[in-house]
């Protein structure tokens, strides 16, 4: 364990920003209504992937094991702490984290995690637990509402499809977690070997300033190994992203009026710096570009080889797009398919 999770919670309870609370009623509304878009969304995008009757059968019992819970920023610090803890394979660090280390840490990630607490609207967590834990951020799923002056149930709904599809995209390729897990472990050892920073409690303290855009993980690593690992987990978040955003707005035009008023209104949030959780935390500044980069390689695999042929992506871990894969769709498509 890297990360002291009572203390980080502890610290976090002074450092969250205060945000409006509904009345009990409308909070009860809010949280019935985010679990049921989960279940709902679940249901669409498993459906949009055209998997085989067993496949999918699979992956819906994979579904069922997961959790989806909707929290406050509190809630949701502590749960990422959690997470971060999951995330870091046993014997990545050269050297154990002793218990006033981990509070070291949980000091500084308590702070990176509250500036996030009001931007971060959901969450995929696939780390703290092996079946997956679905998160929704009410206060900032109300504070983005009304910032955004948006239709609340439309809202909530397009939410729900952008992390239900990151779900069912864990749960169609099992082998994503670890996979995933081995990237990050070699990133988060990354401050060890970089000048300037040294130690765990360091490296929360540095993402602090990324967050806040002060500094960029790729300029401070010096390993090659461990920028490799950066670039191939940058690629899969971009596909993993893209992917998302194509399947939130093909199902949403189904579900949702408001769909493309709501896209060009999330692009703008997005295009500011308000992006996913990891995005925000390994400072891989992934911006509306390079999302949209996502997009266009999904879209482009798709028009040449169809949904069956993309969904190669999720067979193996051979199949993942490479960052000139992503640029150069075609690069992709001749790997592959041939």
């Amino acid at each position: 364990m890297i990360i002291d999770e009572k203390f980080a919670a502890r610290t976090a309870r002074e450092l969250v920003p205060t945000a409006k609370v509904p009345d009990p009623d409308e909070l009860d509304q809010l949280v019935a209504g985010l679990k049921d878009n989960a279940l709902t969304a679940q249901d669409l995008v498993l459906d949009s992937f055209l998997l085989t009757p067993e496949h999918a059968d699979d992956v819906r019992s994979r579904l069922a094991a997961g959790s989806v819970l909707v929290l406050d920023q509190l809630g949701w610090v502590k749960a990422n702490a959690q997470s971060i803890n999951g995330m870091v394979e046993p014997g990545a660090l050269p050297a154990p984290v002793g218990p006033a280390t981990a509070k070291g840490a949980a000091v500084e990630l308590a702070g990176v995690l509250s500036l996030l607490s009001t931007r971060v609207l959901g969450q995929f967590d696939p780390f703290a637990v092996e079946t997956g834990r679905l998160m929704f951020v009410a206060p900032a799923v109300l504070i983005a509402e009304e910032a955004m002056n948006v239709d609340p149930r439309d809202f909530r709904m397009w939410v729900a499809l952008h992390e239900a599809t990151h779900q069912v995209q864990f749960a169609t390729a099992p082998w994503l977690r670890e996979h995933m897990r081995t990237l990050l472990s070699r990133v988060v050892a990354t401050p060890l070997k970089v000048s300037g920073i040294g130690g765990v409690a360091d490296l929360f303290a540095t993402l602090g300033r990324i967050v806040k855009g002060e500094a960029s993980m790729v300029d401070l690593i010096r390993d090659e190994d461990m920028r490799e690992a950066l670039d191939e987990a940058s690629a899969i978040l971009s596909l993993l992203e893209g992917h998302a955003d194509v399947v939130m707005d093909e199902v949403g035009i189904e579900v949702i009026p408001s769909v493309r008023k709501l896209r060009r209104k999330f692009e703008a949030r997005r295009d500011a710096g308000q992006g996913g959780f990891l995005s925000n935390l390994l400072g891989l500044n992934l911006k509306l570009a390079q999302y949209r980069d996502g997009a266009k390689f999904v879209r482009a695999i798709r028009r040449e080889v169809g949904q069956t042929g993309f969904s190669a992506i999720y067979a193996s871990v051979r199949n993942l797009p490479t960052s000139a894969e992503i640029q150069t769709p075609r690069l992709w498509l001749d790997r592959v398919h041939g």
